[in-house]
């Protein structure tokens, strides 16, 4: 097999994805033991074969966006496919996005496999033109939160699974999500926020407030777009106001930064 960077093609579920870097890793775990009265040892593995793919994209699309969330808190597999490597028993663990005004953004994705990695034929090298999304024509709609303009952000999810196999099984036959989390973490100047908006617990207290002004959950969402100002999509969050923080430099406005999170149910893709 002869494969280079310019045929590693990845694609998730049938998509192509614009990928910078891919990694792909696995092991078995292994016993060793020896009978008394030998001077050799035998070994044999005590696990099924796992791995782990870890790959850092380009957004271009939404439907890139799409196949990845259709991995929240399920727990169906994902098949795989970078160059000639390929598996179709995948599951999600995180996937993250960040940017800047004045980069291109980029996500990272790592799925957890289970059983060997398959090869098969190298594929044509692609001649796609692409154009990823920008920070710079990016923009976030964070009202709810009291935020208008955002400096940058941070989003990710991350999820969990208690994966178990029968006897004679060399497949998983149960697998269980444990945990899942979506959260986003925003920067932006004191002067672009209602401040008493980004109260921890609302202008209300720790109570409920049916005004939405209390302890109660938020929703927004950072809109992604090309230097040529087409939509790419969307990365949603409906959560709480967990954490916040403040800084400033010398000569400079405050900055405040928003930490949000959101759960999931276990298996389901409903809210808590």
């Amino acid at each position: 097999m002869n494969a280079a960077f310019k045929n590693m093609i990845t694609s998730i579920n049938g998509q192509n994805y614009y990928a910078e870097s891919v990694g792909l890793s696995e092991s078995v775990s292994i016993e060793y033991f020896s009978a008394m009265g030998t001077k050799n040892y035998s070994a044999f593995p005590t696990s099924k074969p796992e791995g782990s793919i870890d790959i850092d994209f380009y957004i271009t699309t939404g439907e890139e966006l799409n196949v990845i969330e259709s991995g929240y808190a399920v727990t169906g597999f994902s098949s795989i496919q970078i160059g000639p490597f390929f598996t179709d028993q995948a599951l999600l663990s995180s996937f993250s996005v960040n940017s800047d005004a004045t980069s291109i953004v980029r996500g990272s994705l790592s799925y957890s496999y289970y059983g060997q990695i398959q090869s098969g034929e190298v594929p044509d090298q692609s001649g796609a033109s692409i154009i990823p999304a920008h920070g710079a024509a990016s923009s976030g709609s964070l009202q709810d939160f009291g935020v208008s303009r955002t400096l940058n952000f941070d989003y990710s999810f991350d999820q969990s699974y208690d994966v178990k196999y029968s006897l004679g099984s060399v497949s998983p036959t149960r697998v269980s999500l444990v945990e899942a989390t979506r959260s986003l973490s925003i920067d932006h100047l004191i002067s672009d926020v209602d401040y008493e908006k980004t109260n921890l617990t609302g202008s209300s207290g720790l109570c409920y407030d049916n005004s939405g002004e209390g302890f109660v959950k938020r929703s927004g969402y950072i809109d992604l777009n090309n230097l040529c100002q087409h939509n790419i999509g969307k990365l949603e969050i409906t959560g709480y106001i967990q954490a916040r923080s403040f800084s400033v430099e010398p000569g400079g406005e405050v900055v405040q930064t928003l930490q949000i999170e959101e759960k999931y149910v276990r298996e389901t893709g409903c809210y808590e």
